[in-house]
């Protein structure tokens, strides 16, 4: 029993809740379960002295195997490093000249120069290949030429607004950004930061914060669209950060300023004088190369264009579009951008490159303001609806987010459909409160499919993720219509009643393309199935109770008013015509009380059965129909052959032949008209008690005539009043 537990429990399709519940299902009584429990208990037991087993024989493969992977990893970083420098290496032979400026005659102060500045250049590679080494993740540092490290310290970064601790950071001011890394826990080897983001130095300000209560040495990055607050360890600490800031800045807009300046020179004088090395060389090898360059040089020139202004300021204007909402705007302004870069893809200008970058970062910061736009958040208020989204998703769209947009529309609708279901109160009956919930629910499931079909109308992808969204949705309205409805209390009636108001609302989707009603259906099949066989216990038992109590008496409804009403409630199941004809006197009527319950019962439960017919659960209604009906002739056959009710043998009969007769037929015709085909359950029920109907033949006179028999002068009125029958 043990092996075979533990291959279930350790198989991959192992269901804690499928073998609990065959488990409670296969056990009788709690010394079983007890046992059940222990069995376990031992295997778990088991499995963990096994599990430590494993683990001493394995525990110096293990500590070897880190051994291996430190060893490993350090070499790596060796490697890293010697590529770095390899790659530096290469840089500064390609820029190496042969000749020189001046071929054979250096100039020994240039030359002092250019090693200086050389010796910086490498300096700087080191620093930022040190850096490499301490942080994962920033490959491109060194991609970027001139770049140089400024300041770096550890920061510790505060929540904005609530002024709470977030996070450790180490920062590295560069001269063209800020490189911000979080701490690696646990780390290993030379790597101790993990590299977080980049911010360019001129998209960003730095704002210096007073001190007040906990927070002190702080100051504010205000990066477009965010803030971020930092706080430095001493005083000492942020005045350092501060001026190396307004340093790196000032160097970085000279270095601007030198670039529009080269342009504009470039631009404005076309021809360039020759150089005084070609003038006084007497080399005819040299003159030739220097003519060279200088057609080179006009060529090149002539096809260097001037920017235009607007192309200049293409990045401080769609900041300004995106902080002022103006999405519109900003986007055109973005594809006008674009088209400029693609129409001068092929030139190799620093100054267009830069102001590239930037338009691309500013696209970014354009889609994560749209994004923010559609997402959801306890405080942010859902008015607006899906009208309010489809400015967001249309734009998203335009810049090819439509996957992220289709995703992020599908989240609103989720929360919008949440609320508008929070509104429906559960007040009065329980069909009236899921007719309105269904209501609300499938018709903001219409109203969000036309929505979403206007938004993504040729959008295969998106649509597949519409359906999908679509049957989470219905498999949670189920599960909640479940909870609330199908409870052991709840009538088949009124159970009947209410999932045929959910399958009326969901044809709303029908004529818009969505059938969902096959599979509302299916999630309704189980506890559909369940319910029908606990109406079916209950339904028998309540036969059998009211058996138990029946006296084979006609039924007095004490006046004519009461027998009117009696007919009227009757006629609601379609009993009031053959109920006419079972009428004796003012008040009587020639069936028991127990037969008349049961075909109003009978028939009611065939309504209700009809409502609910689906094909998968033919079987299961045919068989409640069975049982019910068994339950009420078993009765019936028993009283019949029961030799103290042989006096009363004829009136049994009578009421055996109105089920037989009126009650059973009508259930079969209208088991045909709702079904679409005959019910053989019923039909072999009635074929099987048809032998009721006739009086016996070895019956004598005798004790046929054992009951009193009305006068044939006496008035009609007359009939059923012997002491025997009242």
């Amino acid at each position: 029993m043990a092996d075979s537990s533990g291959k279930k429990i350790g198989s991959p399709d192992f269901n804690p809740e499928k073998y609990v519940k065959d488990l409670s299902q296969r056990c009788v009584g709690g010394q079983e379960l007890q046992k059940q429990r222990q069995k376990i208990q031992a295997l778990s037991e088991e499995t963990n002295v096994l599990l430590k087993k494993n683990v001493y024989q394995n525990y110096m493969q293990f500590i070897e195997t880190a051994k291996e992977i430190s060893h490993l990893e350090s070499e790596m970083y060796q490697l890293s490093h010697m590529l770095a420098e390899q790659r530096s290496l290469f840089s500064s032979i390609k820029e190496m000249s042969l000749l020189g400026d001046k071929g054979p005659k250096h100039d020994h102060q240039q030359d002092s120069k250019k090693q200086d500045m050389e010796r910086k250049e490498d300096e700087d590679r080191q620093k930022l290949a040190s850096i490499l080494e301490k942080v994962e993740g920033c490959v491109s540092l060194l991609e970027t030429p001139g770049r140089q490290l400024v300041h770096d310290g550890d920061l510790l970064e505060l929540d904005p607004c609530e002024n709470t601790a977030l996070q450790r950071v180490h920062g590295y001011l560069l001269s063209d950004g800020l490189m911000l890394a979080t701490w690696v826990p646990n780390r290993r080897g030379p790597v101790r930061y993990k590299f977080q983001a980049m911010h360019e130095l001129i998209s960003l300000a730095v704002v210096n914060v007073r001190d007040f209560a906990s927070v002190r040495h702080a100051f504010k990055l205000l990066v477009f669209p965010d803030t971020r607050l930092f706080q430095c360890n001493t005083g000492q600490s942020k005045k350092e950060w501060l001026e190396a800031f307004e340093k790196a800045k000032k160097a970085r807009l000279a270095q601007e300023q030198q670039k529009r300046e080269s342009v504009a020179i470039s631009t404005s004088s076309p021809t360039r004088p020759p150089r005084a090395s070609s003038v006084e060389s007497k080399n005819p090898f040299v003159d030739a190369v220097d003519d060279d360059d200088d057609d080179e040089s006009h060529s090149r020139d002539e096809e260097v264009e001037e920017l235009p202004e607007w192309v200049a300021e293409v990045a401080e204007d769609l900041d300004v579009s995106i902080a002022q909402r103006h999405f519109e705007d900003a986007h055109a302004l973005l594809i006008r951008a674009r088209e400029y870069f693609e129409s001068r893809s092929g030139e190799d200008d620093p100054v267009v490159q830069d102001i590239k970058r930037k338009v691309e970062a500013r696209g970014k910061a354009l889609t994560e303001a749209l994004t923010r736009e559609l997402e959801v958040s306890p405080d942010k208020s859902l008015q607006g609806g899906l009208r309010a989204a489809r400015r967001a998703v249309r734009l998203l769209n335009l810049l090819g987010r439509s996957s992220q947009a289709c995703e992020l529309l599908l989240l609103l609708c989720s929360s919008l459909l949440r609320a508008q279901l929070r509104r429906v109160k559960r007040e009065g009956a329980t069909a009236l409160y899921v007719h309105r919930q269904s209501s609300v629910f499938f018709s903001n499931l219409a109203d969000m499919a036309r929505e979403f079909m206007r938004a993504f109308p040729s959008s295969p992808a998106c649509t597949s993720s519409f359906v999908v969204w679509v049957g989470g949705e219905l498999n949670q309205f189920a599960s909640h219509l479940v909870k609330q409805v199908f409870m052991p209390q709840t009538s088949i009636s009124t159970l009947a009643e209410c999932v045929s108001a959910v399958r009326i609302e969901c044809e709303q989707l029908s004529d818009l393309g969505l059938d969902v009603r096959y599979q509302v259906d299916g999630l309704l099949r189980a506890p559909l199935t369940r319910s029908l066989a606990e109406a079916k216990d209950k339904l028998c038992d309540s036969v059998k109770l009211r058996a138990g109590e029946d006296r084979w008496r006609p039924l007095n409804l004490q006046s004519r008013a009461g027998l009117a009403r009696f007919i009227q409630d009757c006629s609601v199941v379609g009993l009031d015509k053959p109920l006419h004809a079972h009428i004796s006197g003012e008040c009587w009527l020639t069936l028991t009380s127990n037969t008349v319950a049961f075909g109003k019962l009978f028939l009611t439960l065939l309504e209700d059965c009809i409502k609910l017919a689906t094909p998968e659960l033919m079987h299961t209604m045919d068989g409640v129909l069975e049982s019910v009906s068994r339950a009420q002739m078993r009765h019936v056959e028993a009283s019949v052959r029961d030799v103290k009710l042989k006096a009363e043998g004829s009136f049994v009969r009578k009421n055996a032949a109105f089920l037989l007769d009126v009650v059973f037929p009508m259930a079969e015709r209208r088991y045909k008209d709702g079904m679409g085909r005959p019910c053989t359950q019923l039909a072999r029920v009635r074929q099987e008690y048809l032998w009721m109907k006739e009086e016996k033949r070895s019956d004598s006179p005798s004790k046929r005539d054992m009951s009193p028999k009305p006068n044939a002068t006496a008035p009609k009125t007359a009939m059923y009043s012997t002491v025997g029958y009242i």
